[in-house]
């Protein structure tokens, strides 16, 4: 074979772009940790912290993850933002059904947890359900059903602090938020790769992963602040009882990240490249 025919090499990043890429990265894991710092504590010198930690956030994110992600472009940039707002969202919310049930319905910790048991089994259905080959031109749909069903689970948590309402209602409202769950994340997964040149699936594959643990600790950052602020208490070491937690600061959480969820599922709307 002659040498002109040879297919060129591929194109190898200079070590300039690894090492951008690397503090990026650094920049994040900073500004998650900041923010995260200053959710714990809602003193006015609290914002110092914060606002580094978003200064460091905002432009490390933007050059991280596929453009146009934050604006919920069509194609690769949605599958990112689902990935994140259908983590972030859920995660968010199941952190405080357990201590809902044991502050508020007097339930022992060990009942709080058996609450979210059957979930893992609906998660686990809901991805074998989307892995199956004759539902493949229907993924898209897939994801939207999947993050109605999360936005539903999670709305429907706090009505367990009215005490007429059956504590096992959250068990079943997880256990298909759970299985919305199995829908939208592997999911996304398949969606990345379907749309990612071979050369970019690792980038790809990395931003997926970014948006989904920065979610987490966003939103899970928030819903802790707006807990405390409404006045969360804490667990006393000897009752089971709240020394203080009230029922609107856990509807604080579920409520808004309920909302997130539902914006999730316009965004699962955008998932197909438009066609020229």
């Amino acid at each position: 074979m002659r040498t002109a025919d040879r297919p060129a090499p591929p194109e190898v990043p200079p070590a300039s772009f690894d090492r951008r890429r690397i503090r990026l990265a650094l920049a994040i894991s900073l500004g998650a940790g900041l923010l995260q710092y200053a959710a714990q504590d809602l003193r006015p010198l609290s914002l110092l912290p914060g606002a580094l930690g978003v200064a460091l956030l905002v432009p490390a994110v933007l050059g991280l993850l596929p453009r146009g992600t934050y604006r919920a472009a069509r194609g690769l940039p949605s599958v990112v933002l689902l990935r994140g707002v259908a983590a972030g969202s859920f995660i968010a919310a199941e952190s405080f059904v357990p201590l809902m049930l044991v502050t508020q319905r007097g339930l022992s910790p060990t009942l709080a947890g058996f609450s979210l048991a059957a979930g893992g089994g609906t998660w686990a259905l809901g991805s074998w359900v989307q892995s199956r080959s004759r539902l493949e031109p229907y993924r898209e749909r897939l994801t939207t059903v999947g993050m109605l069903l999360v936005a539903a689970a999670v709305a429907a948590a706090p009505s367990v602090l009215v005490d007429s309402v059956p504590v096992w209602t959250v068990a079943v409202a997880w256990a298909f938020g759970c299985f919305g769950m199995g829908l939208v994340i592997s999911s996304t997964s398949v969606l990345l790769l379907k749309l990612s040149a071979p050369e970019e699936a690792g980038a790809n594959s990395a931003a997926l992963q970014i948006s989904d643990g920065l979610s987490n600790v966003v939103l899970l950052s928030a819903g802790g602040a707006a807990f405390a602020a409404l006045g969360g208490g804490t667990l006393s070491h000897t009752t089971t009882h709240s020394s203080g937690s009230h029922p609107a600061a856990f509807t604080a959480v579920f409520l808004p990240m309920a909302a997130v969820a539902l914006a999730g599922a316009w965004v699962s709307t955008r998932l197909r490249e438009r066609r020229p």
